[in-house]
């Protein structure tokens, strides 16, 4: 299961905006969490995906990373806490 970290999400995007956003991309999406601060109630603009399963077609980094959301071009790179290195 690939998962991705998101960065330069819109602040006011929420979990099940982005998750439509990216299954409208051809993704099957098991969750999505958009990290809010705690006292302000507001994303810094990054969050987490995980998906069941890749397009067969697509690396889903290649067809996301540069895409707009809410007129924000998002970021998406490998979820860093998947690497061995890290754990």
């Amino acid at each position: 299961m690939p998962r991705l970290f998101l960065t330069n999400i819109p602040c006011d995007c929420e979990d099940t905006e982005l998750r439509g956003w990216i299954e409208a991309q051809g993704f099957d999406v098991d969750s999505v969490r958009v990290i809010r601060d705690l006292v302000a109630g507001v994303s810094p603009a990054f969050g987490y995906v995980a998906l069941r399963g890749a397009r067969d077609d697509a690396d889903p980094i290649k067809v996301l990373d540069g895409q707009q959301l809410k007129g924000r071009r998002l970021q998406v790179r490998e979820d860093w806490r998947d690497e061995p290195h890290r754990r």
